[in-house]
């Protein structure tokens, strides 16, 4: 427990900072009833006798007094703060995004935390559903309601999970889109003299995440050992309202650091994007903003090159070229499929995008590995190698030959007919 001498309204104040039983950090104002003027050493003293005699357990039962009105919409944005400590600014905002949409359906109800039902969760599931979104949109809203209410029974706000007893969100399992090598050929044509031709092929050869290759430093880049080191990322995100440009060097997991060897072609391009920024320099002299010379993916005069802005330019690319409609992500589903084809191992393509387990790759791409299948139905068909006769034809069956006969008879009868009735 901690405490300070603050002044408000020309009167010394003791801040007392302490955590409630419950860990949560909180702050109590006492009064020293000491004016401003001339009495600093007085106040301090005070201060030293309020924290001595302070009574915290007092204190405390207060503010579990007050919990037991709290409402569902107020619990959950007092639980944001926590969230905060734990992911990533990126992350933490689109946690507030979805505690945003939660709180707009609950806050009228004024719905208390102790009086919070499956049934009042699962009416929100369902206006969501009726607005149209996946369950895989709305779990994250499970999620999120969850891992709150959690947070509330281990501190004792709540006894139970009511969470727990909602039917969770069914997910819809994700099929990627990929282009083939013909298409790709075709993108890489298209793009050849684009200002960001740059990190659409980089992507395309080695699936990298989007920022991952907006974030790629020319310190990551071993020209003469011949590898290429994935390890810092670039994004935007909003800071109070505002968006900005959020970079760091924790990537999504630990797996997504990882080195690659450095592709013939890679380098190739790479090397000339040093030479034309070096010409850009020059040519622009102070316009030139050297403010991200260390980062590889810049446009003409120097500036980073911002996520949003690769996406859309992206997309008007495929349409302006008649190029069929794929995300900008798909390049690295493309990635992965171009190996895949080629008798690429799936351990080997885990390890080379970087994901966090091998279920991941599996489970993203087991349906594009066909000649596994293939492999396997030739095992089961060389265990399985016998002869299967034919059945022997009945003695009463008709050959061939006597069915045509047969035929032939029919017809001259039917030929016959029609000529007695014509004459008749």
């Amino acid at each position: 427990m901690k405490g300070s001498l603050q002044v408000k309204h020309g009167t010394y104040y003791v801040v007392v900072n302490y955590k409630d039983e419950y860990g949560k950090p909180k702050q109590k104002w006492i009064s020293t009833n000491l004016k401003e003027q001339g009495n600093k050493t007085k106040a301090k003293e005070e201060m030293r006798k309020i924290l001595k005699n302070f009574d915290f357990n007092n204190v405390a039962v207060k503010e579990v007094d007050k919990t037991e009105d709290i409402l569902f919409v107020d619990f959950l944005q007092s639980y944001l703060p926590i969230k905060k400590q734990q992911v990533e600014p990126v992350t933490y905002n689109a946690y507030v995004k979805t505690a945003e949409t939660i709180c707009h359906y609950f806050k009228n109800m004024r719905l208390k935390l102790k009086d919070l039902k499956p049934y009042h969760i699962e009416g929100f599931y369902k206006s969501q559903y009726d607005k149209g979104l996946s369950g895989n949109s709305v779990l994250k809203y499970h999620v999120l309601i969850r891992e709150c209410l959690q947070y509330g029974v281990r501190n004792d706000f709540v006894l139970t999970n009511v969470a727990d007893k909602v039917t969770r969100p069914k997910v819809t399992k994700f099929k990627a889109s990929f282009y083939s090598v013909e298409e790709i050929q075709k993108l890489f044509e298209a793009i050849k003299e684009h200002e960001l031709h740059l990190p659409i092929m980089l992507t395309a050869m080695y699936g990298f995440r989007r920022s991952e290759v907006l974030g790629l430093k020319w310190e990551a880049i071993d020209f003469e050992n011949k590898i290429i080191k994935v390890q810092h990322k670039v994004l935007e995100t909003k800071v109070d309202g505002k968006r900005c440009i959020y970079k760091s060097n924790k990537l999504k997991n630990e797996t997504s650091n990882r080195i690659l060897p450095l592709l013939p072609q890679a380098e190739e391009l790479l090397l000339k994007q040093k030479e034309q920024i070096e010409m850009n320099k020059t040519k622009l002299g102070k316009c030139y903003n050297e403010q991200n010379l260390e980062y590889v993916c810049v446009d003409n005069i120097g500036r980073l090159i911002l996520p949003n802005r690769l996406t859309k330019a992206f997309n008007k690319i495929l349409a302006k070229n008649g190029l069929r409609h794929i995300r900008f992500h798909d390049l690295r589903h493309s990635c992965a499929s171009i190996m895949l084809a080629n008798n690429v191992p799936m351990k080997q393509i885990q390890e080379w995008l970087g994901h966090a387990d091998f279920s991941t790759t599996a489970n993203i791409y087991s349906h594009l590995d066909y000649k596994t299948k293939i492999n396997s139905a030739n095992t089961i068909s060389n265990v399985f190698d016998f002869n299967i006769d034919k059945p022997k034809q009945e003695e009463n069956e008709l050959s061939t030959a006597e069915i045509e006969k047969e035929i032939q008879e029919l017809q001259k009868l039917l030929e016959r007919k029609r000529q007695k009735d014509y004459e008749m």
